[in-house]
């Protein structure tokens, strides 16, 4: 990685297997993938979920960015020297009020996680089937 200071002021290097953050945790950072990989784990009653392995160039955590909530997977160094460059609320609100290029990449990615879990939700039977005429979730009243 080149000596600049700013770039060694936001790298972040994890050995295979370490924590880079935890299901259920605050976070105030998201996550560029600069080499290296990053396996994302869903804690389930079956125990650990692998929902996907990022490689560089792919980000992650940004959801904590975006709505303050609690993080919805734990991220895991997959190899060692996994090398992420660490991007805070500050410059990630900067970049999408200053930079709508980054703002739509950002919703694109998104977009393809959501279509591309509904798709895995609907493969694996885990969808809920639709509800039927007079159902009382259907959000209409029954017919008499």
């Amino acid at each position: 990685m080149p000596e600049n200071p700013y770039l060694k002021k936001v790298t972040r290097v994890f050995g295979k297997s370490q924590v880079i953050f935890a299901e259920g945790s605050y976070g105030d950072e998201m996550y560029i993938v600069h080499s290296g990989s990053v396996h994302l784990l869903k804690d389930s009653a079956q125990g650990e979920t692998l929902l996907g392995t990022l490689k560089p160039g792919e980000f992650f955590g940004e959801m904590a960015l975006v709505d303050n909530a609690p993080r919805s997977v734990s991220a895991v160094a997959a190899v060692d020297h996994t090398r992420l460059l660490a991007l805070n609320r500050d410059k990630f609100l900067f970049l999408v009020s200053h930079q709508p290029a980054f703002a739509l990449n950002v919703m694109h990615i998104l977009c393809q996680r959501l279509r591309d879990m509904n798709e895995r939700l609907s493969q694996a039977g885990q969808l809920p089937l639709r509800p039927g005429p007079g159902d009382e979730t259907s959000g209409k009243p029954a017919a008499d």
